[in-house]
């Protein structure tokens, strides 16, 4: 994976989407409190249901969607090892 240098030209936008989207919000006359406390409120929010039922949701949904990846996972390795398919170099030519 290759790192993305922060060169002038990714400067140059950010500080014209800093002015455009400030311009916007002024126009708009929301002010940095008001959009700090919209953000708090939505962690918040999203904190509350996941102490609250969220979690137990996320866990049952989790318990049915985990073994089906599994399932499907072990299944294409199983099929890329019988085809010889697999990148591993490691592991050789195919055995027939």
């Amino acid at each position: 994976m290759s790192s993305s240098k922060i060169d002038t030209g990714t400067i140059v936008k950010l500080v014209v989407w800093s002015f455009l989207v400030g311009f916007i919000l002024f126009n708009l006359e929301i002010s940095p409190g008001d959009f700090y406390a919209w953000v708090a409120e939505k962690v918040a929010a999203v904190w509350n249901w996941l102490t609250g039922y969220g979690l137990q949701y996320i866990l049952v949904g989790a318990s049915i969607v985990v073994p089906i990846f599994l399932i499907s996972h072990f299944r294409n390795r199983a099929r890329e090892r019988r085809h010889g398919t697999l990148s591993d170099v490691s592991k050789g030519p195919p055995k027939e």
